[in-house]
C-alpha cells in the first residue's frame, strides 16, 4: 500500500494527497505533518519508535469536502485519490486500484457544495503578451462555468503587468493567479499587499501558447498571439490537467472590454462599502446587501457583477431600466415571478455538481427539481384571470429575459430517478447502494429486484420455520455486511442446535450458523442485489451523460434566470422604497433632487428616525467643484457617499433613492474618504491619503466624478491647507480636466476659492446651537459654514468636562490673536496663571525685549504667514515670498 501511495504522490509532489482507504481519506508522511495542524486533527504514527515510522492522519470520506476546501483556502493543492474498483470484486487477491481523479487548487474548488451563494471562486491567468503595450487577463469561475478574457493597455512605456491590469485583478479578486515563471516573484510580491488572498502559481511559458490547447471553447482562437488568448490558453491547460471533467464543461470564452464599464478602483470600492463594510469586512451595511433581495444564488451573483461593472452606454442602461420598470409596475406578476424563481435555486452550481464524475443520484435529483421549476417562470408573466383589476398593459420589453424550459432533460430525470433518492457515500462506485432508479424504468432491473425481494421473503420465513423445527424460541436470522446471513443461537440453547447446522461465527453470548438451504437463498439474494446495484450505477451514469448533452440549453436557462432574478430584485427594492428611474445620457450634468443614502436611510428608519434628503448639482460648465463645509457629524460624509452611490446605481441600471435624477454618464468614480494606514508597507495615514489623491489627479477625466473628504488633515494645518487648496485648483484649472468634484473640508479658507474660480461653489450643512449643545439639521444650504463645532461634538463623545472647558479657553485664545500683549503665545494662556516674572517670563520673539503695538501687528502678520519664523531675517524672507505671490512691490522691511 505504501508503494502505491508513493507512486501516486510522486505524480503530484506539490499537492496534499487524500488517499482513500475504506470510509476515510488518509494522509501520510510530510503531507500528514503539514495537514494535521491546519485541519485541527490528530497526527498519529504507525510503527512509532521504529526507523521506518510513518506519520499519518485522516478524515471521514462523508465530510471530506469541508477539509479539502479549508486547505484550498489556505493556499494548498489537494489531490483526491479514489478507489476505482469495488474491493469486493478484488476479493483480497491484490491491492485495490486507486487513481487521482482531480486536484483541488485555490482557484479550482471542485465540488461547489458549501461555497457561499453570492461568492465567486476564480482562477486567473495574466500575460504580458506578444502584442506591444498590452497585457492579457483570463478568468475562470469553474463552479458556474463562466470563462472570460480581456486585453488591458499597459502604461505608456511601462510594464503590462501593472496599472489597469493589476486594478482589474483586484476587481476580479481571484483566489489563484497563473503567471509565467519568470514573472512569478515580481507579481507575488506585488499581490501580497494588493490582493493578499490570492495565490500566485508559476507555470512554464509554454503553457501560454495558443496552439494545440487541450480544449477549444467557442471564442478561443488557436494560434493567436493576442495576450488575452494566451492567458486563456494557460487557464485551459491548467484546468484540464487538474480537473479534466470540470474543464470539459467550459464551452465558451466570453471576451469583455474594460472600456464598456465604469472604472472603480479598490480604494473607491472600499470607501463606498460596495461589497465589504469597513468594520469587519462583512456584507452587513454594504450596498450589495441592500440590493440583494434575489430569490436565487444566480441572481445574487449577477447583481454583484452588475455593481462591480456599471455600464457606460446609455442605451444599454436604458434597456436594463426598461426591464426593471416593467417589473416594478406589476406587483402581482413580480410576486408570482419571484415565487417561481425560488424553485430554480442555484441552477448553475447544481448543474456543475451533477456534471462531475463523482456526482450522486441526489445531485441529479436536485437538477431535476430546478429544471421542473422553469415552466412556472413563463406562467408568471401571464395575466392572473382571478385579479379584480388588470395590471398595466404592455408586453414585456425585449431586455426582460424569458428562460426556456429544458423539457427533455427534465423528463429523462423524472423517468429515471425516484422522487427522493437515498444518499450514496462519496466514491462508493455502486458498491451495494440501490433504490434510486425508478421502478419500471428498466425491466431487467425490476427482475433483479424482484428476485432479491423473494429471496428476502424466503429468508424471513426461514426464521419461523427453524424455530418451530428446533424448538429454539430465541433463534433469529441475522445479516452482517461482511459475513452475510446467519442463524443466531444464544449459548444457553446451544445443546438444541441440530447437527446439520454449520458454525459460521462466534460471539460473546451467542453462536451464528448457516445451513445449505440458507446458503443457497443467500447467494440468490446477494447476487441479485449486487447485480442490481451494478446495473443501477450503469443506468445512473448513462442518464448523467444523456443529461449533459443538454448542457448548452441548461446553461442558457441559468443565464436567463440570473438576469431575470437580478432585474426582479432591483424592481422589488425600487417599488418598496420609492426609488425613481434616473435619466442617464451623454451629458456632463449630474443632478439629484431629494437624494437619499440607500444604506443609511433604512438603518435610520429601523430606529424610528427620518433621513433628510438633499439635492446635488455638478456640471463642468457651471458648478464643477463644490466646496462642502459644515460641522462634524452634520452629514457631509454621508452626502458625499450618497451622491456617488446614486451614480453607481443609475449606471448599473437600477432606480435610485431620489425624487428625480439626471446622470450624465460617469467614466470613473474616484473617492478619497476615511482614514487608514498601511503599517505593513510602512505608510502612514497621511501617505495613504496622498497616494490615493495623486492617483485621482493623474487619472481623472472630464467625465469623472471625484469625491474628496478632508484632504490634508493628516499633517500640520498649514501644510494640509496648502495641499487641499492646490488640489482644488488643479481639479478646476487643468485644461481638459474639469472633473465633477465634491470637496468636503474643515479648512474654511477654501471657501475663498469661489471668489476667483468660476466653477467653484460653496455649500454647507446647517447646524443650530442650543445652549452648550449643537443640533445638526442635516440640511444642505448654499455658502460656507462659519464654524465646525468640534468642541461640542467632543462633549457629545464623552470627553471629560475639564478637557472641554480648557479646549473652549484655548479656542478663545486662538480666535483672539496668536500673541498676547506680553508677546506670549495666547494658546498657552490659562486663566488664573501667575504673570511672568521680570527675570524671564516674557518671550522676546523677533523684536527683542518686547514689541510696541505697531511691531506686534507686524509680528502677528508674519506668524500668520510663517509660524516657523524665529528671526528678523526669516521674517523678512517670509514677507518677500508672500509679497511676490501677491504681486506687490517695494521694500517690505
Amino acid at each position: 500500500m505504501m508503494r502505491q501511495y508513493r507512486e501516486l504522490k510522486a505524480r503530484h509532489p506539490d499537492a496534499i494527497l487524500f488517499y482513500r482507504m475504506g470510509d476515510f481519506y488518509e494522509m501520510f508522511l510530510a503531507d500528514a505533518e503539514l495537514a494535521a495542524p491546519l485541519l485541527d486533527i490528530a497526527l498519529t504514527t504507525r510503527d512509532r519508535g521504529k526507523p521506518d515510522a510513518v506519520p499519518m492522519c485522516g478524515v471521514p470520506a462523508h465530510s471530506a469536502d469541508g477539509y479539502v476546501k479549508r486547505l484550498a483556502e489556505l493556499g494548498h493543492k489537494v489531490a483526491i485519490c479514489e478507489q476505482v474498483e469495488d474491493p469486493r470484486q478484488v476479493g483480497g487477491r491484490r491491492l485495490v486500484r486507486r487513481e487521482v481523479i482531480e486536484v483541488v487548487t485555490p482557484g479550482l474548488v471542485g465540488d461547489p457544495e458549501g461555497i457561499a451563494a453570492h461568492a465567486e471562486i476564480c482562477l486567473a491567468a495574466v500575460d504580458a503578451g506578444a502584442a506591444a503595450g498590452a497585457g492579457g487577463l483570463a478568468v475562470l469561475e469553474a463552479s458556474i462555468g463562466d470563462f472570460r478574457a480581456t486585453r488591458v493597455a499597459a502604461p505608456e512605456g511601462g510594464d503590462p503587468l501593472s496599472g489597469a491590469l493589476i486594478e482589474e485583478l483586484r476587481r476580479v479578486a481571484p483566489r489563484e493567479v497563473l503567471v509565467v515563471e519568470e514573472r512569478a516573484d515580481a507579481l507575488r510580491a506585488r499581490l501580497a499587499e494588493l490582493l493578499p488572498g490570492a495565490v500566485v502559481t508559476p507555470v512554464a511559458a509554454a503553457e501560454f501558447a495558443t496552439d494545440d490547447p487541450p480544449l477549444r471553447p467557442d471564442g478561443f482562437e488557436p494560434a493567436s498571439e493576442d495576450p488575452e488568448q494566451r492567458a486563456a490558453a494557460a487557464v485551459l491547460r491548467y484546468a484540464a490537467r487538474h480537473q479534466p471533467a470540470g474543464a470539459a464543461q467550459v464551452r465558451r470564452l466570453r471576451p469583455y472590454r474594460l472600456s464598456d464599464a465604469m472604472g472603480l478602483d479598490a480604494a473607491t470600492r472600499r470607501h463606498l462599502e460596495l461589497f465589504e463594510n469597513s468594520e469587519d469586512g462583512g456584507r452587513r451595511g454594504t450596498l450589495i446587501e441592500r440590493l440583494d433581495g434575489a430569490s436565487t444564488p444566480l441572481g445574487s451573483r449577477r447583481l454583484a457583477r452588475w455593481l462591480a461593472y456599471p455600464l457606460l452606454s446609455p442605451e444599454a442602461i436604458a434597456a436594463r431600466q426598461d426591464a426593471v420598470s416593467w417589473l416594478a409596475e406589476r406587483d402581482r406578476a413580480r410576486g408570482r415571478l419571484r415565487d417561481a424563481l425560488r424553485g430554480v435555486r442555484d441552477l448553475e452550481r447544481i448543474f456543475a455538481k451533477a456534471a462531475r464524475p463523482g456526482s450522486e443520484p441526489r445531485d441529479l435529483a436536485s437538477l431535476r427539481g430546478s429544471l421542473e421549476a422553469l415552466p412556472a417562470l413563463e406562467a408568471a408573466f401571464d395575466e392572473d384571470p382571478g385579479a379584480l383589476l388588470p395590471e398595466s398593459a404592455g408586453a414585456p420589453p425585449a431586455s426582460l429575459p424569458r428562460p426556456r424550459p429544458v423539457a427533455e432533460a427534465a423528463t429523462l430525470l423524472a423517468d429515471a430517478l425516484v422522487d427522493d433518492p437515498p444518499a450514496v457515500p462519496r466514491g462508493s462506485r455502486g458498491a451495494g447502494e440501490t433504490g434510486y432508479v425508478r421502478e419500471g424504468f428498466r425491466p431487467e432491473l425490476d427482475e433483479l429486484r424482484s428476485a432479491a425481494r423473494k429471496g428476502r421473503e424466503f429468508i424471513a420465513g426461514l426464521e419461523a420455520r427453524e424455530r418451530e423445527r428446533t424448538g429454539i424460541s430465541t433463534l433469529k436470522v441475522r445479516f452482517h455486511p461482511v459475513h452475510g446471513y446467519s442463524l443466531e443461537v444464544s449459548k444457553a440453547r446451544l445443546e438444541q442446535v441440530p447437527g446439520e447446522y454449520e458454525r459460521k461465527q462466534t460471539l460473546a453470548n451467542s453462536e451464528r450458523f448457516t445451513t445449505p438451504e440458507l446458503r443457497e437463498a443467500e447467494q440468490k439474494v446477494l447476487g441479485a442485489r449486487d447485480r442490481a446495484a451494478q446495473l443501477e450505477r450503469e443506468i445512473f451514469e448513462n442518464t448523467r451523460r444523456e443529461t449533459l448533452e443538454h448542457a448548452a440549453a441548461i446553461r442558457a436557462a441559468a443565464e436567463a434566470v440570473a438576469e431575470l432574478d437580478a432585474l426582479a430584485a432591483l424592481a422589488e427594492v425600487a417599488r418598496r422604497d420609492g426609488w425613481v428611474r434616473p435619466r442617464v445620457d451623454d451629458a456632463l450634468v449630474l443632478e439629484l433632487s431629494g437624494a437619499r443614502h440607500p444604506v443609511v436611510e433604512p438603518l435610520l428608519a429601523a430606529r424610528g428616525e427620518e433621513f433628510v434628503p438633499n439635492d446635488a448639482r455638478l456640471d463642468p460648465d457651471g458648478a464643477q467643484l463644490v466646496v462642502l463645509t459644515g460641522p462634524n457629524m452634520s452629514g457631509k460624509s454621508t452626502y458625499l457617499r450618497q451622491v456617488a452611490l446614486c451614480v453607481l446605481l443609475a449606471q448599473m441600471g437600477s432606480f435610485v433613492p431620489a425624487e428625480a435624477a439626471h446622470v450624465g454618464v460617469v467614466d470613473r468614480v474616484f473617492t478619497r474618504v476615511g482614514a487608514s494606514d498601511r503599517l505593513a508597507r510602512g505608510e502612514s495615514t497621511f501617505m495613504v491619503e496622498m497616494r490615493e489623491t495623486a492617483d485621482i489627479l493623474q487619472r481623472a477625466s472630464r467625465r469623472s466624478l471625484v469625491i474628496l473628504d478632508e484632504i490634508g488633515r493628516g499633517t500640520s494645518t498649514f501644510d494640509g491647507l496648502s495641499i487641499a487648496w492646490a488640489v482644488a485648483e488643479y481639479l478646476h484649472d487643468t485644461p481638459g480636466l474639469g472633473a465633477r468634484t465634491l470637496f468636503a473640508t474643515h479648512y474654511h479658507e477654501l471657501t475663498d476659492l469661489a471668489r476667483t474660480k468660476e466653477g467653484v461653489r460653496n455649500a454647507h450643512f446647517e447646524a443650530r446651537e442650543h445652549g452648550e449643545d449643537v443640533v445638526f439639521l442635516r440640511r444642505l444650504a448654499p455658502g460656507g459654514a462659519s464654524r465646525s463645532y468640534g468642541i461640542q461634538v467632543a462633549r457629545l463623545a464623552g470627553l471629560p468636562r475639564s478637557v472641554i472647558e480648557r479646549a473652549r479657553e484655548i479656542l478663545a485664545n486662538l480666535e483672539g490673536g496668536e500673541l498676547d500683549e506680553a508677546g506670549r503665545p495666547r494658546l498657552a494662556h490659562h486663566e488664573g496663571a501667575p504673570a511672568p516674572s521680570a527675570e524671564g517670563g516674557a518671550q522676546l520673539g523677533l523684536f527683542g525685549a518686547g514689541p510696541d503695538p505697531e511691531e506686534r501687528e507686524v509680528l502677528e502678520a508674519i506668524r500668520a504667514l510663517d509660524p516657523d519664523a524665529t528671526t528678523p531675517m526669516e521674517a523678512l524672507l517670509a514677507l518677500r515670498t508672500w509679497q511676490g505671490r501677491l504681486g506687490g512691490s517695494g521694500d517690505p522691511s
